[in-house]
């Protein structure tokens, strides 16, 4: 995830969402942002979470461990929560301390491996009650800003789509029909007879291109040296590949006979409603 993507998932304090503490929204922002564990390589890094063991230490009220199994102690944290961040650690020590956290662990005296990974699994299911939460809350509050397009602006761009698919046609391109929005608008209103004959055609045509790709796909990955993979996929996915060519071979067909004055005369809201 680059900077800027990171900076648009961002939530703002100020932002109001139902039933959401500013605490949860921090955990969230620095699940977001935050450096990972496993990204920690520089000094200050190591610094920071030797740091951080020695404050939890410090907040359960037991002995500070010697260095050596303080590196030990960070080293472990590493390696088996490498997708936490410092806050994270931060956050589960106060919880601990408040005993607010949900775990049953006993240190007994001792910072141990075994009790920081039944906290911090404990803390991880806490984490991830409150990612969901805020998410959700981030996804109904995006729902309830969206404006609903109007039915003019609807049959407005429907007839752009049209246009532009026109053009191609004429221009003796194949049209893409991405989302099978063209397909789905002509099989909807009826407005071309799917013989057996041209049933027959797309199916042959929509098995030539896959056969054209595959060969493609083939001589790709035996030049890049790559796994075979995705040829097996495609493979896989054959029929579903066959019949995307096919109902792209309809529409094109029906975009050569198209008057497109006429139908752009005649389209309405019903005609959009597959």
């Amino acid at each position: 995830m680059n900077k800027l993507s990171k900076q648009q998932n961002l939530v703002s304090i100020t932002k109001i969402l139902p039933n959401t503490t500013s605490k949860e929204i921090n955990t969230y922002n620095a699940y977001i942002t935050e450096k990972r564990l496993k990204d920690f390589s520089t000094k200050e890094d190591l610094l920071l979470i030797n740091s951080l063991i020695v404050r939890w230490a410090t907040y359960v009220g037991i002995a500070t461990p010697e260095a050596t199994e303080i590196n030990m102690l960070a080293n472990f944290i590493k390696e088996h929560f490498l997708n936490f961040n410092a806050y994270d650690i931060k956050e589960c020590i106060n919880l601990i301390a408040n005993q607010t956290l949900e775990t049953d662990a006993e240190h007994y005296g001792k910072l141990s491996p075994i009790y920081i990974s039944k906290v911090l699994r404990a803390y991880q299911e806490h984490k991830n009650t409150i990612i969901f939460k805020v998410r959700d809350s981030i996804q109904k509050l995006k729902e309830a800003e969206i404006v609903p397009i109007s039915d003019k602006e609807r049959i407005s761009n429907f007839k752009q789509l049209l246009a532009i698919a026109k053009n191609e046609n004429l221009q003796g391109l194949t049209y893409v029909d991405a989302g099978d929005s063209l397909y789905n608008f002509i099989k909807y209103n009826k407005l071309i007879s799917i013989t057996n004959e041209l049933r027959d055609e797309a199916m042959d045509y929509g098995n030539k291109l896959y056969l054209a790709q595959k060969k493609k796909k083939v001589t790709e990955t035996v030049i890049k040296n790559e796994s075979f993979k995705k040829v097996a996929d495609m493979q896989f996915e054959k029929a579903d590949i066959i019949r995307k060519y096919a109902r792209e071979f309809v529409v094109n067909r029906f975009l050569l006979n198209l008057d497109l004055a006429d139908i752009l005369q005649k389209i309405n809201m019903e005609m959009l409603k597959y």
